[in-house]
């Protein structure tokens, strides 16, 4: 043979070799190729079962465990009312090709599942609601975001109409349905009235079917999970027993709640003058609603244009001596608005226009204008002789967006005072002397003055101040100007009034039934 015929016979046998071996046992080749041939096995089609990440076991039939973790939980579908109960969602079966691979039945890997997990691992059809965390800001000026809340419901729903009703616990539900519909009544002209503008949950809410764990909490009544998104909580709140002679204010007050957060946790009053009758029950809770919404106002209202005290200087007179020349008179404006609210607390208001009705006439007040010499700021400081009389330290018109009492489980030590304008002048009330003027993080730019009999005012939040320490001031006089620096939402003055020096062992009073009553 030549070396051509002896690379042919070669050839051929190899050929003769190779379809030997595949006509006898193609899956031993199959095996040879993917790396784990085994003698005498054959490769199987298995599902290796992963919880958590963990192997808890390998089986022949996926469907069979699925129809077994079904079965035993029949507890669960009566439970919920359903009709189909699934694996838990961090149950992962992947199918593989395997030799050898010693399986489990679909009870043991079951009760590897109840043992790990529980029970309660198991999950069915359903909603999960995410309502996101926002971000916020501490009275110290540092930026947090507030936690995300997750909700479970079986139908969507129940989510949707109890946030309907948590929404009619601050606006009232008529003009909530007029909104919706649009349906509210025009404002005409040179008449009253408030209109809702915008309304909205400033919160992103997203609602995503979903496998939902059985062991979570389940929302399956509107009335459940609305007290959670009012309250914070679905534990039953405290309540009291009306008795004779309270009102609406007291009982707040008494239990640290402003009369708003009343209200909003006793949706069937609808302000602080609806009368009470002994032995009524009262829901004492504390709102702590999941979400914030916002509500923009149209606003049209009448208020008091406060008579100015116009003051004619005498100075044969020491500081302190008044005498009314003229008596004045507060006149009428109509005024326009815009207020934004935050789960029914005013957080912004921005005037809009203000037309005169009637006309303020002013008071004109002879006053004394001898001075004493005041002693250093270190050490006691002698007022001016004598106390003025008290006047309104905004321009008006003027909206309090807050009064002295009770908001979110603190007390709110003062009033603030807003719509006039950021820029507006902020006045002294009285004569005195001011101690401090400075800026923190919670008041932003802020001026205190001493008065006589003991009493102090502090003026927080101003865009600008006019005064520094040492500084005599009469009553009237402009310190400085609206603003919303430090700790505030929207322009503002936060107006206090102590008896002692403030933050000292100073008392805070009430400036509309101490001063302005």
């Amino acid at each position: 043979m030549d070396k051509k015929q002896i690379v042919i016979v070669i050839i051929a046998f190899l050929i003769s070799c190779l379809i030997l071996i595949i006509g006898s046992n193609p899956n031993t080749v199959y095996a040879k190729v993917l790396g784990f041939e085994q003698q005498g096995n054959q490769p199987r089609q298995l599902y290796k079962v992963y919880l958590a990440g963990e192997t808890i076991g390998v089986i022949e039939s996926k469907e069979e465990l699925e129809n077994y973790i079904d079965e035993k939980q029949k507890e669960l579908k009566e439970k919920y009312n359903v009709d189909k109960v699934y694996a838990p969602n961090d149950l992962d079966i992947v199918k593989e090709i395997t030799y050898n691979e010693k399986t489990s039945t679909v009870e043991e890997v079951y009760h590897k599942i109840e043992e790990i997990k529980g029970a309660s691992s198991f999950t069915i059809d359903g909603y999960k609601i995410v309502i996101e965390g926002l971000e916020k800001e501490t009275e110290e000026g540092e930026t947090y975001r507030t936690n995300d809340i997750i909700i479970y419901v079986l139908d969507k729903d129940i989510f949707t109409n109890s946030v309907n009703k948590t929404v009619t616990a601050f606006v009232d539900n008529d003009t909530y349905t007029s909104y919706l519909n649009n349906t509210q009544k025009e404002i005409k002209a040179n008449e009253t009235g408030t209109i809702i503008e915008n309304l909205y949950i400033k919160n992103n809410v997203t609602i995503k079917k979903d496998r939902i764990p059985a062991g979570e909490k389940i929302y399956q009544s509107e009335e459940e999970l609305s007290k959670f998104l009012l309250f914070g909580t679905t534990e039953d709140q405290e309540t009291y027993i009306v008795q004779s002679g309270d009102t609406i204010e007291t009982i707040s007050n008494n239990n640290k709640l402003s009369t708003e957060e009343f209200l909003i946790a006793n949706t069937n009053f609808k302000t602080a003058q609806d009368l009470l009758y002994p032995g009524q029950e009262v829901n004492l809770g504390l709102i702590s609603p999941q979400f914030d919404l916002v509500e923009v106002q149209h606003v049209v209202s009448k208020k008091e244009i406060k008579m100015e005290t116009v003051y004619k200087d005498d100075d044969s007179q020491y500081v302190g001596y008044e005498k009314v020349e003229q008596e004045g008179k507060d006149g009428l404006a109509l005024v326009t608005e815009k207020i934004q609210l935050v789960n029914g607390e005013i957080q912004d208001l921005v005037p809009v226009s203000s037309v005169e009705l009637s006309p303020a006439i002013d008071k004109v007040v002879v006053r004394g204008t001898k001075r004493y010499t005041s002693s250093s700021i270190g050490g006691e400081i002698e007022v001016p002789v004598g106390i003025g009389s008290w006047v309104w330290p905004t321009n008006t018109p003027y909206t309090i967006t807050s009064y002295f009492s009770w908001r979110w489980g603190k007390h709110h030590d003062a009033i603030d005072i807003s719509g006039t304008g950021y820029g507006s002048p902020i006045k002294a009330a009285n004569n005195g002397i001011v101690v401090q003027s400075g800026y923190t993080s919670t008041n932003g730019n802020y001026i205190i003055i001493k008065h006589s009999n003991n009493y102090y005012t502090l003026y927080a939040h101003m865009a600008a101040r006019y005064k520094q320490a040492g500084d005599v001031v009469m009553a009237g006089d402009q310190i400085g100007t609206m603003g919303n620096t430090g700790y505030a939402f929207g322009v503002h003055l936060h107006f206090a009034l102590y008896n002692g020096y403030p933050f000292r062992g100073g008392v805070a009073m009430n400036p509309l039934t101490t001063i302005f009553n």
